[in-house]
């Protein structure tokens, strides 16, 4: 938090008069911690929640000062998590900086999932001069007016300069930071020092910050299952929580490009038969059912007892890009079938978590 030079100088002169006349610009009495921590226990409110309820009770919040990093390989549904995020939190002071998109397309994308229209439908409404559609872009625009959008390219200067101009515009300082993606920060030669960087920022402007990550080729490709090493160039040490994003489908595909591979190589008739049924197991099954899912995990979290969250699906709906959990199941013959469970967790203007209101689906 910034604060005059005044402030500086009477709260030195005071940590002077605690620590006997001297002062230190590093050393603070351990006793300092204890007050620390029990002003964040107190204070869940100052916390931001991802709306995701396993997510928010093993997170329990991101804080003041701390780094959520959301991380997948290209396409996986990084973008789409952090859209949920920011659906979920309507009254939250929120500033997104994303070089990677617009601010109509954010705005697009808001209004899609929040009415339950298909963004195809709405832009071709809109051509065809439908007031409604118009309103229902506006009305959104207007329900998540503490968001603040920046879509430049943008260096921390920057982020300094439009961080204060969202301060004053919504007369409150924004209680939480999201940037998508990591790259895109200018001024930095590597993906790490970057991470480094808005890890520092955060903390100096005191703010619950959210840095898409996108991971590198070998350790997200393919669907494959995300791990607290899958970053491109680290990261994971800069962050409070780390949650992996993947989509089932592309690690199915892969699979399937194996398969034809071990049937070329095959000589055993027996092999290939399996290979085959394999096979049309994950083409008319596998597939089909993970064709709109995206897959969460949380694979870091430093919140005590650090409770990780292993593979957890979400459907997605294609036309709107609004998530719902999924259960999995089998029928009488063993098949897996899906349950959705229609989810939304809705968060109070204090901030504190809400009952889940669910209805289940089979298809």
């Amino acid at each position: 938090m910034n604060v005059s030079p005044e402030t500086d100088d009477i709260t030195a002169a005071l940590e002077a008069i605690e620590h006997g006349g001297k002062q230190y610009q590093f050393y603070k009495p351990l006793r300092e911690a204890a007050d620390e921590y029990i002003k964040w226990a107190s204070t869940p409110e100052r916390r931001v929640y991802t709306g995701i309820k396993p997510f928010d009770e093993a997170m329990r919040g991101t804080g003041p000062g701390e780094l959520t990093l959301i991380q997948g390989f290209t396409h996986s549904g990084k973008t789409l998590l952090a859209t949920e995020i920011i659906l979920n939190n309507p009254e939250t002071e929120f500033v997104l900086f994303t070089p990677d998109e617009t601010r109509s397309l954010v705005l697009t994308k808001l209004t899609a999932a929040h009415h339950s229209v298909g963004a195809e439908e709405l832009e071709r409404r809109i051509l065809a001069d439908d007031e409604e559609a118009r309103q229902l872009l506006i009305s959104t625009a207007e329900r998540y007016g503490k968001l603040a959008i920046f879509d430049e390219t943008v260096t921390l200067m920057d982020m300094d300069r439009m961080f204060d101009e969202a301060t004053d515009a919504l007369g409150k300082r924004p209680k939480a930071v999201m940037f998508d993606y990591a790259d895109l920060l200018q001024g930095f030669d590597d993906v790490r020092a970057c991470l480094m960087q808005l890890k520092a920022w955060g903390k100096r402007q005191q703010v619950a910050m959210f840095v898409i990550h996108q991971a590198s080729r070998t350790s997200g490709a393919s669907g494959k299952r995300m791990g607290i090493d899958s970053g491109a160039y680290g990261g994971e040490q800069q962050s409070t929580h780390v949650i992996g994003v993947r989509r089932k489908k592309y690690m199915h595909f892969a699979m399937l490009q194996i398969l034809e591979e071990k049937i070329a190589n095959s000589t055993n008739p027996n092999s290939i038969t399996v290979f085959e049924a394999k096979m049309r197991e994950i083409r008319d099954i596998l597939i089909p059912q993970d064709e709109t899912t995206i897959t969460l995990s949380l694979n870091k979290n430093k919140r005590p007892p650090c409770r990780l969250i292993d593979d957890t699906d979400f459907e997605v709906n294609p036309n709107t890009g609004r998530m719902f959990r999924v259960e999995h199941s089998k029928d009488s013959y063993g098949n897996p079938i899906k349950t959705t469970k229609v989810a939304l967790q809705y968060l109070s203007r204090q901030g504190e978590a809400q009952p889940w209101t669910e209805v289940e689906m089979e298809f």
